[in-house]
């Protein structure tokens, strides 16, 4: 496969720059794939799960927040506020701070209230899920 120049960057770090044979972002309508030759492209990413896979065949799997992808001539730049990998995630942190945000969304709050509460279940939600998959990876499931 051929590969591609990839950037992932956060406002805190790099994350990653280096070659990647293919890329998989969470868009508003669902995971959108990434290849060599990809024709231009800007779109939104919501908090979701990035994969891409390196040239050796390594697949790196993270949970990123909302941001945006550009892909164009010269490579692919993911910039999102936050990507963590599954073994940065606070599994109990994130669990708690699901309750919480479960609960708060249950109180019949104001309407800018309740959105930052789903706002928040969504990232414990994403950084669970992203915890869940490295579990699975780890134990060959």
């Amino acid at each position: 496969m051929k590969a591609f120049r990839l950037s992932v960057l956060t406002p805190e770090r790099d994350f990653y720059t280096g070659d990647c044979v293919s890329l998989t972002v969470p868009l508003a309508d669902g995971s959108y794939g990434i290849m060599a030759s990809h024709s231009p492209l800007i779109a939104a990413i919501v908090p979701g799960q990035i994969s891409f896979t390196k040239p050796d065949g390594e697949r790196v799997v993270c949970a990123v927040s909302s941001g945006m992808v550009d892909a164009g001539k010269s490579g692919v730049r993911v910039l999102c506020e936050t990507v963590l990998l599954p073994e940065e995630i606070d599994e109990e942190k994130q669990r708690q701070a699901e309750e919480a945000a479960a609960a708060e969304l249950s109180d019949g709050k104001s309407y800018k209230d309740y959105m930052i509460s789903e706002i928040m279940f969504a990232k414990a939600v994403n950084e669970l899920r992203a915890k869940k998959h490295d579990a699975a990876k780890i134990n060959n499931i």
